[in-house]
């Protein structure tokens, strides 16, 4: 069995030897033994272990996520992995989507603002909030307000109609004026949804939807201007990769 200085097990891995180091502290990495010296020495099963954590990191894994997936990888058997993989991914994938659906919206936001600036013509003197140059882009007090029809009662239905179809979301975030959801494919709800959508912009003419719907996701973006309802807290499912 060939035995390595740190060194030498930080340029055959390609991590530096102070991260090295670090991995040891936390407990990624552990020594085979040490050499007279004192010197730490590391067997080839290190340069194993360094090579898939490498590989989760890149998949934006936490470092407390990455030690407990090399401990269910070290221990031989493939299934706990796959599982701790598997709800890794599937996380991320939830949080991917959300954010893409978060920049489709905000690429309206910077839509209405430009067709607000092509409507209206400069003044004479210095910018006003009206002027169009003056916008925040979040603030969407410029567009109409939408007027539901429905009454107390049947609004107060209709709210809970939409609290329950994004309690089933695996990924929800608000942001001035919107609201996106994303959900499982196989959770079958995308007519719901479509059904739900339509029946709202039938009251409130001031709302817009976007339902995209793919293979592995269905992501609703819901643009309700001044009168977005209550449809549940922001809900990331996941947490930012460091």
């Amino acid at each position: 069995m060939t035995l390595l200085h740190i060194s030498e097990l930080a340029e055959r891995s390609g991590v530096p030897s102070s991260t090295l180091r670090y991995y040891e502290r936390i407990g990624l990495v552990r020594p085979a033994g040490r050499a007279d010296n004192g010197y730490r020495l590391y067997d080839d099963a290190a340069l194993e272990r360094l090579a898939f954590i490498g590989r989760a990191k890149r998949l934006g894994m936490r470092l407390e996520e990455v030690a407990a997936l090399v401990e269910a990888w070290l221990a031989g058997d493939c299934r706990p992995v796959q599982e701790q993989l598997r709800g890794f991914v599937d996380v991320r994938l939830a949080e991917l989507r959300g954010h893409m659906a978060e920049d489709v919206a905000f690429e309206r936001q910077l839509e209405r603002i430009l067709d607000r600036l092509d409507q209206i013509a400069p003044l004479a003197g210095r910018c006003r909030p009206d002027c169009g140059c003056d916008t925040d882009p979040l603030d969407v007090s410029a567009a109409p307000p939408a007027d539901c029809l429905l009454t107390p009662a049947a609004a107060t239905v209709r709210l809970g109609e939409w609290q329950d179809l994004f309690a089933r979301a695996t990924y929800v975030s608000r942001r001035a004026g919107h609201a996106v959801a994303v959900f499982d494919p196989s959770a079958g709800l995308a007519g719901e949804l479509a059904a739900l959508c339509a029946a709202e912009v039938a009251c409130c003419p001031g709302f817009r939807f976007t339902l995209q719907v793919t293979a592995t996701a269905v992501t609703l973006i819901a643009d309700g201007r001044e009168g977005m309802p209550d449809l549940g807290a922001a809900r990331p499912v996941g947490r930012e990769a460091p």
